[in-house]
């Protein structure tokens, strides 16, 4: 009999996002969530496949759930389930399989996993309203709540699957959204993240994303709200005022760029131009004081030159973004891009990549190190087992600081005293 479950999430935020409202409602349904290092009855794992990387590592995180819970079942749902059903159902240990439109309906389906049967629901064409039920996120022992706000995109990229996974472009309703922020804040999170495939995108009749982050701000008494990851085609002067005048709007961007090479922007089906994301990011960062702007870059695209990609090293050494996160590119099944020649040898892939990665770390540092001695408004999230409290400040600065109380779930004002290879200290103003 399934008593206790515990969850694997891999891949996006909005997968985390919809981790959280799952296991929530398995929780108020009575059944014990225990930590994913736990030998548990069940383990969930939400999958990721927006890389064969990411494939092998729900592959990985399926492996290590039969070594912590050898006597315990397996339900793999998300992204991998709802690509290669099959595939999954053969890997050893699986016994349910839920696609993207299916997986909240899990809590009906634990049943037989408790009669010994494995069984796929996997719909072949991903639509609808797949959004969690009003309130139905776990606070748990995290001081940040992900709200999935939008699903789904109808950019198809060349290279993207995400559209054959997760369907159409739709979004949740605005007012469901607000009241959610006003119930989370009453739960007592500081902070909500608002999550989507293609956020940009959101639509609520005449409504758009920046009518519901100006809604949230002004309807709700959350203390943080921050925005996941937006298209550089997307992020309007609205939005952007928005942050710049108003303090609780988290200072902090993350725009995919993909590649800084317009021709391979084209062959990428990307709907803007090197030009327009260097304006955009400069734009950023001289309206918005300390902002943090982050990237996706995807290298060994089909026909990526040597020359296509210095391009886009020396528009990304230009610009000041704070980080970059580095994706090398796979086929994936039933994108535009898949029957193009695979002409960038795996070497020169990963060449490629640890140059770029390399770039990102220095423009970290150099990002970080602007703000030594200055005070930044930091939600504490844990303590250490070292005793240092650790939090992220609104600028996306991760930040630890000693203190005699307990203020985890606080957000405090931190004096940035050492910025290191990988650490920030800070004491904090006013005790």
């Amino acid at each position: 009999m399934i008593k206790t479950i515990n969850f694997r999430t891999l891949g996006c935020r909005l997968n985390h996002a919809e981790s959280d409202s799952i296991q929530y409602g398995l929780h108020m349904a009575g059944y014990q969530i225990v930590g994913d290092k736990t030998a548990a009855d069940l383990t969930i794992i939400n999958s990721c496949a927006v890389t064969q990387q990411a494939e092998a590592k729900t592959r990985g995180a399926i492996a290590v759930a039969r070594r912590i819970s050898p006597h315990g079942k397996i339900a793999v749902i998300g992204c991998y389930a709802q690509l290669s059903p099959e595939v999954v159902a053969d890997l050893k240990g699986v016994n349910l399989i839920l696609g993207n439109s299916e997986k909240y309906r899990i809590q009906d389906l634990l049943d037989i996993l408790e009669k010994g049967q494995k069984e796929i629901h996997v719909a072949r064409i991903v639509g609808g309203d797949t959004f969690p039920p009003l309130g139905l996120i776990s606070k748990g022992s995290r001081t940040r709540a992900h709200m999935k706000v939008q699903e789904g995109c109808d950019y198809r990229c060349a290279y993207c699957i995400i559209p054959l996974l997760r369907g159409s472009t739709r979004s949740r309703n605005l007012q469901s959204c607000v009241d959610e922020a006003v119930m989370l804040r009453e739960q007592g999170f500081k902070e909500i993240v608002l999550s989507g495939i293609n956020i940009g995108t959101y639509r609520d009749s005449e409504q758009d994303f920046s009518d519901l982050v100006s809604a949230i701000l002004s309807k709700s008494d959350i203390e943080r709200l921050r925005i996941s990851s937006i298209e550089p085609d997307l992020l309007t002067d609205r939005l952007i005022e928005l942050m710049r005048s108003e303090p609780r709007l988290c200072r902090h961007f993350h725009i995919p760029l993909q590649h800084g090479s317009n021709e391979v922007l084209g062959w990428m089906r990307r709907r803007y131009k090197a030009e327009l994301f260097f304006d955009l990011v400069n734009n950023l960062f001289q309206n918005i004081p300390g902002v943090c702007i982050g990237t996706d870059v995807l290298v060994g695209f089909p026909g990526e030159s040597e020359k296509h990609f210095n391009e886009m090293m020396s528009l990304l050494e230009q610009l000041p973004l704070a980080y970059f996160h580095v994706f090398r590119y796979s086929a994936r099944p039933g994108t535009a891009a898949v029957g193009l020649n695979d002409s960038v040898p795996i070497q020169i892939k990963k060449e490629r990549s640890e140059a770029l990665r390399l770039l990102s770390d220095r423009k970290r540092n150099h990002f970080l190190r602007q703000f030594n001695g200055a005070d930044l408004s930091v939600l504490i999230e844990k303590k250490s087992k070292l005793g240092l409290y650790r939090g992220l400040s609104d600028n996306y600065i991760t930040v630890n600081v000693k203190s005699d109380n307990q203020i985890v779930n606080n957000i405090r004002i931190i004096r940035i005293t050492d910025i290191g290879i990988a650490e920030v200290q800070g004491e904090l103003i006013g005790g």
